[in-house]
Formats: structure tokens, C-alpha cells, sequence
């Protein structure tokens, strides 16, 4: 069973084409990575699959509906690259607030908290804390409401590479539990937590499926043009 899919979107920009006949699955359950080099499209996908945009053609589907529509947004938890925290709030206010806004409960928000290590940080401002911090704060206001559908573009910046050992145990635990798909411009982020990935070039689809199928596709190296441009269709190329 699959939490969402994507079939054949196109989506363009006056008349720059971001995304060309891009197709892929999102299963139940497990970490998928959206994966290339900054300007691939993967910002603009995972807006489509948040119900923000509209493709120009094709079908995304999020449990069977169009995340386009109101009631499908409970399904979706999203944290944004740059996510605009109101700084003036306390962290538990805005966690709270946010889970009861897609239909969760108190419950739930500090349950949230705790599982993102913010119970000490609960009643101070999101302005005092570091970015690393904040973006722990955006996961769990994301995530608080038990989302089947959990986005997250480039989650990790801003941390500390201590941290971002710990941040990457959590996904895994959360990707036990629902569907994660994790955009990345790094391959070696996503090694640690990803069990498939999409890889995305100049707004298509490259390669996709086990990790191990793309890192063995890259020798183990970047995301760079040199390894994209082997990848890319002859003609497009």
C-alpha cells in the first residue's frame, strides 16, 4: 500500500519548465530520499505533494485524494528549507497550535516535544534559539498531528554535526511509523537514513529505487554534474 503517488507532472514557470513528466511512489512506510543537485526541482515537487502548488499536468495523489483538497492536508506534515517560524511565540504554543490546527490534540504536541528533545526549550521563545534548534521546533509542529505523510526539505541545516547524528536516528524511528520523504542535495545524508531514493536532474527523474541501486550508480561519489550528465537522457543531455 502506498501513502502517496506522483504520475507524469509537469510544472513550469512562465516558460521555464521545472518539472518534466516526473512519476514516483511513496510507500507506506519508510524514509525516501528526494535526491539532486540545488535547481533539480525538488522544492518545487515537494510543493505539489504539500497541496501549495498545482502541476500544470498529471496526478499526485496523497492516500488516494488530491492533496490539493483541505481535508487531505491533515494527511501532510511539511517542514519547509526556510521555515517561517512566528519568533515572538513560546515553542510549546506554537507546537500546540499548530497540531490543533490539522485536527491533533495537547496530547499529541507535547508527546511531539518530548520525541524531538524540546521539553526544556518548551517555554522559551523560538527567537532564542539556534537554527539547529528551530528546526527541531519546525519537525515537531510538522509531525505533532501524525501525519501518514511526512515532508521535509534539507532538515538538517543549521545543525551541529552532533545533533544531526540524532536528528537522523529520529527519522529512522519516524519512518518506521509512516511514509518520510527527505529532499537532499547530499548523497551521504541520505545513505544514513533513506531506504529508496528519486533522483532528480534538470526537473526529471534520472534513476530511482534502493538506495544501493543509486549509490552503486554514483560510485559512492557527489551529486555533481559529472555524475548527473551519465544519467541524464540522451537527448536532454
Amino acid at each position: 500500500m502506498e501513502a502517496a503517488s506522483v504520475s507524469k507532472v509537469h510544472k513550469s514557470f512562465g516558460s521555464t519548465l521545472a518539472l518534466r513528466d516526473v512519476s514516483f511512489r511513496l510507500p507506506k512506510c519508510g524514509v525516501v530520499g528526494l535526491l539532486g543537485p540545488n535547481g533539480a526541482g525538488k522544492s518545487t515537487m515537494i510543493r505539489i505533494l504539500a497541496g501549495v502548488l498545482q502541476p500544470k499536468s498529471g496526478t499526485v495523489l496523497v492516500g488516494g485524494a488530491s492533496p490539493s483538497q483541505v481535508h487531505v492536508r491533515s494527511r501532510i506534515g511539511w517542514l519547509p528549507e526556510h521555515n517561517p517560524l512566528p519568533l515572538h511565540r513560546t515553542v510549546q504554543d506554537w507546537v500546540v497550535e499548530a497540531c490543533l490546527s490539522r485536527g491533533g490534540s495537547k496530547k499529541k504536541a507535547f508527546a511531539a516535544l518530548d520525541r524531538c528533545d524540546l521539553a526544556l526549550h518548551a517555554n522559551r521563545r523560538i527567537s532564542e534559539l539556534s537554527k539547529g534548534w528551530r528546526q527541531l521546533v519546525g519537525l515537531s509542529a510538522a509531525y505533532a498531528h501524525e501525519p501518514a505523510l511526512l515532508i521535509l526539505d534539507e532538515p538538517t541545516t543549521g545543525m551541529d554535526p552532533l545533533r544531526r547524528r540524532w536528528f537522523r536516528s529520529l527519522l529512522r524511528e519516524l519512518g518506521s511509523e509512516r511514509s518520510v520523504l527527505l529532499s537532499s542535495h547530499l548523497l551521504d545524508e541520505a545513505e544514513r537514513v533513506c531506504d529508496e531514493a528519486v533522483l532528480l536532474a534538470e526537473g526529471s527523474v534520472c534513476a530511482s529505487g534502493p538506495l544501493t541501486h543509486i549509490l552503486a550508480l554514483s560510485g559512492g561519489g557527489d551529486l555533481d554534474e559529472a555524475f548527473i550528465q551519465t544519467l541524464m537522457p540522451k537527448g536532454s543531455r
